[in-house]
């Protein structure tokens, strides 16, 4: 009988602690508390300072780093929003946890180029900011894309998506932004890193804008973009609703490969992103499915380019209870180890989820219906990006619900063409361990070893 009590009350604690440390949902009241709080006491630039004061040089510099909160002007009125994390050691002092495998001056990182994802912003790259600027003399830029994050959010134009030209304005209005960005910041010979939607468009920006560029001091020729990270990039492959079909590349897909290729993309498992906490990511597979009424209610309201934020910033005091659906799964072990860095983060991502649609009605007309491009990154980018001679690596996460096969099938083209044009490799395909398609969240640590590796530095 003692034995069962005892029984019964280490249960009764066991369920006390895991309360204790599982965050849960906003109550209604808690969910009225906080929309007040936002409303009249909690301003952007404030939650921007409280988010970086989780970095270890900020507000006050390790002695290394610096961190600069600025605003870029990129004409007709709008802004980006940017945090310039700057590394002011000498490569080789005895400070540095980095050291470059080729002491070649030339092959230095100077400037890296963060770009998020879809409806996101620089802060989501919060715990890697970190590592990525233990790089000796580099400039860490985060930013936020025109019309998303606490950038400028202009009213986003009614652009068509029937034709390869119509796709080329949704993603001019990015790209032409961030090309004024980088020449009011007179940035060269970067390194473009991209996640998801901002994986799609840093190749559409390297497509428009990389070109060779003359060292005045060396008088020797360097392409724009030194390399290209893709995390998890959305419209790699191939499909159905390519407006490129007519193309030759398109042309030699058969509608067997198309299937194949499209299976993961056209089950919509976005799912398991929204509705897995971060510890069942890391730790097991997660399996998330649309019914049929999910899929018919998703499909109607992509193809009248709906969205899903538009429900949150229309239920007034309700909004933290939807937000915080999402903030408590995706930062549940933040909670745990921390419950005030859990709230910083909270209320960051409340006032970018809350922010004016603008930019995230771009998605339903650059990608078709299970998140295929209309312009398939595969058909246009290889090839070019052999011309380039740019290296690029592909990221994903063994539990990422975007198309690995896709990003693999695009480094065996890129590789098949630099193999017969320069005779080597280009381009590299890696799947991190116990990682999502956020995996820059989900392992930050082997995220920043892969990034190291190819962009060719390791720890002393």
């Amino acid at each position: 009988m003692a034995a069962v009590q005892a029984s019964g009350e280490s249960r009764s604690q066991h369920t006390k602690l895991r309360a204790i440390e599982a965050p849960v949902n906003y109550s209604y009241k808690q969910s009225f508390k906080d929309w007040t709080k936002h409303m009249f006491w909690v301003n952007d630039q404030d939650v921007i300072s409280r988010l970086l004061s989780i970095l270890p040089f900020y507000p006050k510099s390790d002695g290394r780093r610096t961190v600069d909160i600025m605003r870029i002007d990129v004409g007709d009125g709008n802004q980006l929003q940017e945090i310039c994390i700057e590394n002011k050691e000498e490569e080789g002092s005895e400070s540095t946890v980095l050291a470059a495998d080729n002491q070649d001056s030339g092959s230095k990182v100077k400037d890296i180029v963060l770009l998020h994802g879809y409806a996101a912003s620089w802060g989501l790259f919060i715990y890697n900011l970190d590592s990525l600027s233990s790089i000796p003399g580099v400039r860490v830029h985060a930013l936020d894309l025109l019309g998303f994050g606490h950038s400028s959010r202009p009213k986003f134009p009614k652009f068509a998506h029937d034709t390869e030209e119509d796709i080329h304005k949704v993603e001019d209005w990015f790209i032409d932004s961030l090309e004024e960005w980088r020449r009011k910041r007179n940035i060269e010979k970067f390194v473009l890193i991209g996640h998801s939607f901002g994986g799609y468009l840093s190749c559409a920006y390297a497509m428009k804008y990389n070109k060779q560029i003359l060292d005045a001091k060396t008088n020797t020729a360097s392409w724009l973009i030194d390399k290209l990270i893709l995390v998890s990039p959305v419209g790699v492959e191939r499909n159905v609703h390519s407006l490129l079909k007519n193309k030759d590349a398109g042309a030699k897909v058969s509608k067997a490969e198309q299937d194949v290729q499209n299976r993961s993309a056209s089950e919509l498992r976005v799912s398991e992103e929204l509705t897995a906490d971060q510890e069942e990511i890391v730790n097991e597979n997660v399996h998330g499915s649309f019914n049929s009424e999910d899929h018919r209610l998703l499909y109607f309201l992509w193809k009248h380019h709906y969205s899903p934020f538009s429900l949150i910033r229309n239920v007034g005091p309700l909004r933290s209870k939807f937000i915080s659906q999402w903030t408590t799964r995706r930062f549940s072990h933040i909670y745990k180890q921390d419950p005030n860095q859990f709230q910083i983060i909270h209320d960051y991502i409340y006032t970018v989820f809350n922010g004016k649609g603008s930019g995230e009605y771009a998605i339903t007309r650059v990608l078709a219906f299970g998140a295929l491009a209309r312009l398939p990154l595969i058909d246009r980018c290889s090839e070019e990006f052999v011309n380039m001679s740019l290296p690029t690596l592909f990221l994903y996460g063994d539990k990422d619900w975007m198309n690995v096969d896709a990003g693999e099938e695009m480094t065996k083209e890129i590789n098949r063409l630099s193999q017969n044009k320069i005779k080597k490799d280009l381009a590299e395909c890696f799947i991190l361990p116990k990682a999502g398609h956020h995996l820059y969240l989900d392992n930050p640590k082997d995220f920043a070893s892969s990034i190291f590796r190819f962009l060719g530095y390791h720890h002393k």
